[in-house]
């Protein structure tokens, strides 16, 4: 089980000039993403961090499930030409972060992709995500404490185990999940396999980073503790007006 003092997650977003009006330095030539948005077709645009020897990434044409689901859709051409990002077994982290040249979406985005947990009993696929601002992130945690946990990390300085988002999810090992993290300034949604796991509004919380070596995966990123998981069809897009609006709040 994962320690308290470290946890794990993330979660991802980017494409087209940011919501919040800046534009990175170089980003001149870049289009901003169609409404539709964009598949990664190039994991060589996601680097490793360091966070020692043990701590390996490679990239392969694709993993099997053990047991297909079936109606699970193709893959699109540029999720085939990316192939699957396979994070190792690290002691305990094993993190990539997003350094290609789109610049990144923070606000009114969503970020989706599929994962699975190869081998460990930990989170396989946690993202990072910017919201509002790169400075200002969080980590969406896919399946850590022991590997049942979801959730944000942290809001209103608690980690993904005891917030308002925590949730438990038995994650089978060999087969791929979708995962679905919608962002704006004033909510929060997350899916897992169509199913909502949480919709949490931000209005006066404070949201951050768990002090680790995940922090490393700021502002956008993919980490896996102690575990082996693969990531695969990673797509980024804008929401469109009034798609993610915030819980009503109570009185």
């Amino acid at each position: 089980m994962i320690k308290r003092g470290i946890f794990g997650v993330l979660v991802l977003g980017m494409a087209a000039l940011s919501a919040c009006g800046e534009t990175p330095a170089g980003a001149g030539a870049v289009a901003p993403v169609a409404a539709a948005g964009w598949t990664v077709s190039d994991w060589g645009e996601w680097k490793q961090q360091e966070t020692g020897p043990e701590a390996k990434i490679s990239v392969v044409a694709e993993v099997a499930e053990a047991k297909p689901v079936a109606g699970r859709a193709a893959l699109s051409e540029e999720a085939t030409k990316a192939g699957v990002l396979v994070l190792g077994r690290g002691e305990p982290f094993t993190v990539v972060r997003y350094e290609g040249a789109r610049p990144l979406l923070v606000d009114q985005y969503e970020i989706s992709w599929e994962a699975m947990r190869l081998e460990g009993n930990d989170f396989f696929a946690s993202l990072t995500f910017p919201v509002g601002s790169k400075e200002q992130c969080a980590t969406f945690v896919t399946g850590g404490w022991g590997g049942w946990t979801t959730g944000i990390s942290s809001l209103q300085h608690q980690f993904a185990n005891e917030n308002e988002t925590t949730g438990s999810m038995e994650f089978q090992q060999g087969r791929w999940y979708q995962f679905i993290l919608q962002v704006n300034r004033e909510c929060l949604r997350a899916l897992i396999d169509g199913k909502e796991q949480f919709k949490v509004g931000l209005k006066g919380k404070a949201l951050g980073m768990h002090p680790s070596e995940i922090s490393k995966s700021v502002p956008l990123g993919f980490a896996s503790y102690s575990t082996k998981g693969a990531i695969r069809n990673v797509h980024i897009r804008p929401l469109r007006a009034g798609e993610l609006v915030a819980p009503q709040e109570p009185e």
